[in-house]
C-alpha cells in the first residue's frame, strides 16, 4: 500500500477542483501527509505585428495584467486556504501543466490531486492542463471528476 507523505493540490479556483481539494484532504487527514495547495496564473498573451511578421509566434506580455491577476488568484487562494486550513499554498505563473510538473519535483511530491475537466472538441485536439500531468509529472496523478448533481 502507498503512503503519501506530501500531497500537492492544484486549483483552478472551478468547482472541480474544490472537489479534488476536498478529497485530498481526506487522504492527508488518513496518511498524517502534508498538503501544499497551488494555484498557476496563465498570464494573456497578445500578439504585436512585429513580432509576427519576424519571429511567426506573436506574444506581448502586459505587466499591469499579469500583476491584477496574480494579486487577484493570490487573495482568492489565500481564502481558500483559510477555509481549508491549508498552511502552505502559493500562487505563481507560467503555463500551468509545466509549473505543477516542476513543482512536484522541487517539492518531491509524491501525489498532485487536480480536478479533472472533461475534453470535447477543440480542447480535445490541443490537450488539457490535467492531460499533461498525468503523462509527464514524476510521482502519482489523481484526477477528480466532478460530483454528479441529481
Amino acid at each position: 500500500m502507498v503512503n503519501y507523505q506530501r500531497i500537492l493540490i492544484t486549483t483552478d479556483f472551478s468547482e472541480q477542483s474544490i472537489c479534488a481539494l476536498k478529497r485530498a484532504k481526506i487522504m492527508a487527514e488518513q496518511w498524517q501527509a502534508k498538503l501544499e495547495l497551488l494555484h498557476v496564473v496563465d498570464i494573456p498573451v497578445y500578439p504585436v505585428l512585429e513580432d509576427v511578421a519576424v519571429m511567426g509566434m506573436p506574444s506581448l506580455w502586459d505587466e499591469d495584467l499579469a500583476k491584477t491577476l496574480l494579486e487577484t488568484s493570490e487573495k482568492r487562494l489565500h481564502e481558500i486556504a483559510k477555509q481549508y486550513h491549508i498552511a502552505d499554498f502559493m500562487t505563481i505563473s507560467g503555463s500551468p501543466s509545466d509549473e505543477i510538473i516542476t513543482m512536484a519535483k522541487v517539492n518531491k511530491i509524491d501525489l498532485i490531486v487536480m480536478g479533472f475537466h472533461g475534453l470535447s472538441g477543440f480542447k480535445r485536439l490541443i490537450g488539457s492542463t490535467t492531460h499533461s500531468v498525468i503523462n509527464d509529472a514524476p510521482c502519482d496523478v489523481l484526477a477528480v471528476k466532478p460530483e454528479v448533481k441529481e
